[in-house]
């Protein structure tokens, strides 16, 4: 005797999906469900739908056969011909989206300009202390004569301690220095 699995559906809680990525999936999965089987109705029955739907804070999405203007003004009275730059949108719907919109992106750029700004005046303070750094690292390139008298103390200290360093090595590594001169130990 063989069991079979029946797959059974799950009934789903209905509440606001509070994760932002699943509510924009499941938004656009049941919109089209829906625009789908609209179609059906159409094609099935002949009759004349139009469906509009708003998200929060994004554009409206439309169906409608003939057109959404069309049949929404046949039901509401005000016949008026659909705009040419968006057919098939009602006009109010889409000056309220690009307003929202137009809103986010504004906020979005200046944004993104502060931390431009920030980035480039970040940029020029670096390189200024870059400079800084490299004219006080290169005062002994110069010749000696112009030195001042501390430019050439912290010269003959930075050689004192190159010399001790070089004698440091030559004895880890079995050479010994007398009188100006390496030897073999």
């Amino acid at each position: 005797m063989s069991t079979r699995r029946i797959k059974v559906r799950k009934s789903i809680r209905l509440a606001k999906i509070e994760n932002q990525n699943n509510r924009q999936v499941t938004f656009s999965k049941r919109r089209n469900g829906v625009f789908k089987k609209a179609n059906e109705l159409v094609v099935m029955t002949g009759a004349e739908v139009g469906i509009i739907v708003c998200p929060q804070g994004s554009k409206p999405y439309t169906f409608g056969h003939p057109n959404v203007n069309e049949t929404i003004n046949k039901y509401v009275g005000e016949e008026r011909p659909p705009s040419p730059s968006s057919p098939g949108i009602d006009d109010k719907y889409v000056q309220m989206s690009r307003k929202a919109n137009t809103k986010e992106l504004n906020t979005r750029l200046n944004s993104l300009q502060d931390q431009l700004d920030f980035a480039l005046n970040l940029k020029s303070k670096l390189k200024q202390m870059n400079k800084k750094v490299e004219s006080q690292q290169e005062w002994f390139k110069g010749p000696i004569e112009k030195m001042h008298y501390i430019e050439a103390s912290m010269l003959k200290e930075g050689l004192e301690d190159l010399l001790l360093k070089v004698k440091n090595y030559g004895t880890e590594h079995g050479y010994g220095y007398e009188n100006g001169k390496w030897k073999a130990e």
